[in-house]
């Protein structure tokens, strides 16, 4: 119940933050993710008051099967929704601060991971619903293993993911550009920014950006000028788009490599205990639970509510 209390309060800083900052993509992100995991805690409170004894057959002790549904469910799916704040926070970053630096590019990146991360949520809200709605053990098993898939498919995701993130840092901090970047997404923004380039006499190329190549700005510069591409003298870009100094920088990369390991070691676990089956060793180890889950995850909302995305990206209410 303490737990619950606390993981209340972290998920109204995450609302309040959100309208504080006006960073309204944290809202469907870290805000959505930190209300499933309350309702997954008030789900288990739930189970917990709602046991009772049944003198039926010799007797047995029952709780309230939409509780245990609401717990499995969504106590699964939350780290999805944090996933998706780390992916579309990179892409903030590589926009702003160098989107030359990584294969995939800045266009698309975020596209590609959210839709991959709706893909693992549909899928583990699925399995969570098979097995939480389950008549026998078999249907129940199903509905576990149809849940180990979206966990592995996340930590697949997600380890893809930490490759370009630790690709972009390498190539920054070394200076080396990619020759050639992945852009699927290119004619969607092309389309969608037809228009407005249209008004500016913009000819925009297969490969258009919506932000400046940062080895082009810094090669441009005047002989002698201190100015760089994250310099606080221009603080947008083209396309609207933040500049970040190298101090915002490296706080926001620590946050996501700190925030990507508690959900790599967590899916790990959860990977384990559902292949592991509902009556298994680790699935009933009610301490390894709360330290590799419950702890892992509410780190990861408290840490994300002291260190906001929007001390890096936002624009203060006042």
């Amino acid at each position: 119940m303490d737990i619950q209390f606390r993981i209340h309060g972290v998920m109204f800083a995450q609302l309040l933050l959100t309208v504080f900052w006006k960073c309204w993509w944290t809202l469907p992100t870290l805000a959505a993710g930190t209300a499933v995991e309350v309702a997954g805690w008030g789900g288990r409170l739930w189970s917990v008051l709602s046991w009772e004894w049944i003198p039926n057959e010799g007797g047995l002790w029952n709780s309230a099967r939409g509780a245990y549904i609401m717990q499995i469910c969504c106590l699964v799916i939350a780290p999805t929704f944090y996933s998706a704040a780390n992916y579309i926070l990179f892409g903030r970053i590589i926009a702003a601060a160098g989107p030359s630096y990584v294969s995939l590019h800045s266009q698309s990146f975020s596209t590609i991971f959210v839709i991959a991360d709706i893909a693992c949520l549909v899928i583990q809200g699925a399995g969570g619903g098979i097995a939480g709605t389950a008549d026998d053990r078999d249907v129940a098993d199903t509905g576990a293993y149809i849940m180990t898939a979206g966990v592995i498919l996340q930590l697949i995701v997600t380890i893809f993911f930490t490759g370009l993130f630790a690709e972009w840092i390498w190539r920054r901090r070394n200076h080396r550009p990619s020759k050639r970047q992945f852009n699927p997404f290119a004619r969607f923004y092309r389309k969608k920014n037809a228009p407005a380039a249209a008004l500016e006499n913009i000819e925009m190329s297969p490969s258009a950006t919506l932000v400046e190549d940062p080895a082009m700005i810094n090669a441009m510069k005047p002989e002698g000028s201190s100015a760089s591409y994250t310099s606080d003298s221009a603080p947008f870009v083209a396309g609207g788009e933040r500049q970040l100094s190298d101090g915002k920088v490296k706080l926001m990369c620590g946050l996501i490599s700190f925030g990507t390991l508690l959900i790599i070691i967590r899916s790990v676990y959860r990977s384990i205990e559902l292949l592991d089956g509902w009556e298994g060793a680790i699935a009933i180890n009610e301490p390894l639970f709360l330290g590799l889950d419950a702890f892992l995850m509410a780190t990861f909302a408290i840490t994300y509510a002291i260190i906001h995305p929007g001390l890096a990206f936002g624009r203060r209410l006042f």
